[in-house]
């Protein structure tokens, strides 16, 4: 039973080696690293009504009515 033991991890090594092997000879270099600590603040506190009036093409009276069917 202890021979069998053996063998298994000497077949288990085996396999770790050839592993690492491929793991060596097939690496490309690592990605660079990219800091992190870029931190991206908007200049206004918050978006103004109009704005998003703009961006979604509608008016303010269209707005409107939307708010009126939903309520």
């Amino acid at each position: 039973m202890s021979t069998e033991i053996i063998n298994n991890l000497q077949n288990q090594i085996k396999i770790y080696q050839q592993m690492f092997e491929q793991l060596e000879s097939g690496s490309a270099p690592a990605p660079p690293v990219l800091p992190t600590n870029n931190i991206v603040r908007p200049k206004q506190n918050y978006i103004k009504s109009e704005d998003i009036l703009k961006l979604f093409k509608i008016s303010k009276v269209e707005y409107n009515n939307i708010l009126v069917i939903i309520n």
